[in-house]
């Protein structure tokens, strides 16, 4: 790889996405660099504009425990994004090392994370991608940095390429139900600390909560399969530390914990406690932090009579029968909240939910609402097969 005004020194890592260099720039060769270099052949000038406003958001990340983008150039017609280097490496890579992490190692790390987490979060900015690719570590220090904010793939936009054994391990085993698309949430900062828990869970047990090369089976398992419980995997881990775990991979995104600063505190309990006692007892978690936000609780409330009678024709529907339901109402009376309470049992018998919705500047159009709905289910059946993937690309 040769780029202007660059010297390249060796290749770090590489996916699918992009190959990581360490480099200088020749005007300061005492300084060492990281530079992303992007695999796509050809950029339109809306995704240069995406990527450099994108790195302007992010200065405010102004922390020696984040690693943020500096620049995004394009020369000889290939993109590179430019950052600090950082001597580290991945928590992957220290895992290969080291297997068997001890609970005290493990603590240090775990509350390095959730410190840089809570700075992310504090600026009001969601990374999107929490996994081992991105957390580095000096193997030395155990110091902590987090990386890779600019490359956070949501999993609707990538069926090119959703079969990728790569990309299945590396990052559809850490995406958060929501990440999915599959139910109606918003990406909120509890989604980074789904993904987060997927990692403490893997560093603690020696393996993921949830294994699957088929990208479907795992996108199903985020939605509906409840994993072990950290301790009952592992023995030497304390009761305290496994409900830590167990609630950031709560499948409710507002039951789980709602910032890094709650999870830091009681990551701190943990350590201090281990520290002076050997163990780690249960305790009421995200109890010393109170959040400045608001946490809006999807819950549908006086609509109970309706919901069973919907999911008692679903069930009939589930032992072969037709069935067909008419949902009549004003505007805003929560027709389609009710209609969202058959996403869960649908998920959960791995069927197919799609929709559509009459626009009330298209009442021209007939049967809208119904074409859009057969759309969208068809754009999810190309989406997962190989072969109508290459077609779909």
């Amino acid at each position: 790889m040769i780029i202007p005004n660059y010297q390249m020194i060796e290749k770090i890592a590489e996916s699918s996405q992009a190959a990581i260099y360490k480099a200088y720039h020749k005007k300061d060769p005492h300084k060492p660099l990281v530079l992303k270099v992007l695999k796509a052949g050809f950029l339109s000038d809306n995704q240069k504009s995406q990527f450099r406003q994108r790195i302007e958001h992010l200065r405010i990340l102004n922390d020696p425990l984040l690693i943020t983008p500096i620049a995004f150039e394009v020369k000889d017609g290939v993109g590179f994004i430019t950052q600090d280097y950082f001597d580290g490496v991945t928590l992957n890579d220290l895992a290969k090392a080291h297997p068997r992490i001890s609970i005290k190692d493990f603590l240090t790390v775990a509350c390095g994370v959730a410190r840089a987490l809570a700075k992310v979060h504090a600026s009001g900015i969601i990374h999107g991608g929490i996994k081992p690719n991105n957390i580095l570590v000096n193997p030395g220090t155990l110091d902590v940095r987090l990386i890779d904010f600019i490359s956070a793939l949501d999993v609707r936009e990538v069926s090119h390429f959703i079969y990728d054994p790569s990309f299945v391990k590396q990052t559809l085993s850490y995406t958060s139900p929501e990440q999915t698309g599959r139910i109606n949430h918003t990406v909120v900062f509890s989604s980074d600390l789904y993904s987060l828990g997927i990692v403490f869970y893997e560093m603690l047990c020696g393996r993921l909560p949830f294994s699957s090369d088929d990208p479907l089976e795992l996108i199903h398992s985020h939605l509906a399969q409840e994993a072990s419980d950290v301790h009952d995997v592992n023995a030497d881990v304390p009761p305290g530390l496994s409900k830590v775990v167990s609630k950031l991979m709560l499948k409710q995104p507002e039951k789980r914990y709602q910032s890094g600063k709650g999870l830091l505190a009681d990551l701190v309990r943990c350590r201090d406690e281990y520290a002076t006692a050997g163990t780690i007892g249960v305790f009421p978690l995200e109890s010393s932090v109170y959040a400045r936000r608001v946490t809006f609780v999807s819950k549908m409330v006086g609509r109970g009579r309706e919901a069973k009678i919907i999911l008692d024709e679903y069930e009939q529907v589930v032992r072969g029968e037709f069935r067909s339901l008419f949902i009549s109402g004003s505007p805003g009376i929560g027709k389609t909240r009710l209609i969202q309470e058959l996403q869960k049992p649908i998920v959960k018998r791995r069927g197919y939910f799609t929709s559509g919705k009459f626009d009330v500047y298209q009442k021209n159009i007939p049967y809208s609402s119904l074409i859009q709905a057969f759309k969208n289910l068809v754009r999810t059946f190309l989406t997962e097969s190989d072969e109508r993937v290459a077609l779909w690309k």
